[in-house]
């Protein structure tokens, strides 16, 4: 990814997507723990709205987003193949892939575990939540000024 200049998403944890639109990515600790959002009213509905008590009335039917929520955050430090695995991504043979990076049919062209072993899985929010204070800002302020893809040829 860095060759071409892409930079992996972080998701927001309000609506389990990625934060794609950079400039409006947020963040915030919920039982002290830090957690990205991608807007002001995601933040908002997790912190606020669905906190124990809301504008001073009890909010208990409202839940709390809790547990294994992002997949990255699940899998980090893990070994694509091990990933993929343990998804019960892989066919019957015990080797090759379900899905499939093209449309061709033949066996031999099909992508297996080792094709993809090798590859450590990282979770934005894992590292994020590593980075010294300093370093946080710093990254965010880079993430919020977006990216430019580079040409890969």
């Amino acid at each position: 990814n860095e060759a071409v200049g892409y930079v992996y998403p972080h998701r927001c944890w309000s609506c389990l997507v990625p934060c794609l639109i950079r400039e409006d990515i947020v963040t915030d600790e919920i039982d002290g723990k830090l957690y990205t959002f991608a807007h002001e009213l995601d933040r908002w509905t997790v912190v606020e709205a669905f906190a124990d008590e809301y504008q001073g009335r009890p909010t208990p039917a409202m839940g709390r987003f809790s547990g294994k929520r992002e997949w990255e955050t699940l899998y980090h430090g893990w070994d694509l193949a091990d990933a993929i695995k343990d998804l019960n991504f892989v066919r019957s043979d015990g080797k090759t892939l379900v899905p499939q990076p093209h449309l061709r049919f033949d066996d031999k062209e099909m992508w297996t575990l080792d094709d993809v072993r090798g590859h450590t899985l990282q979770s934005p929010l894992t590292l994020l939540r590593e980075m010294s204070p300093a370093d946080r800002e710093k990254h965010l302020a880079e993430y919020r000024a977006g990216f430019t893809i580079n040409a890969c040829n």
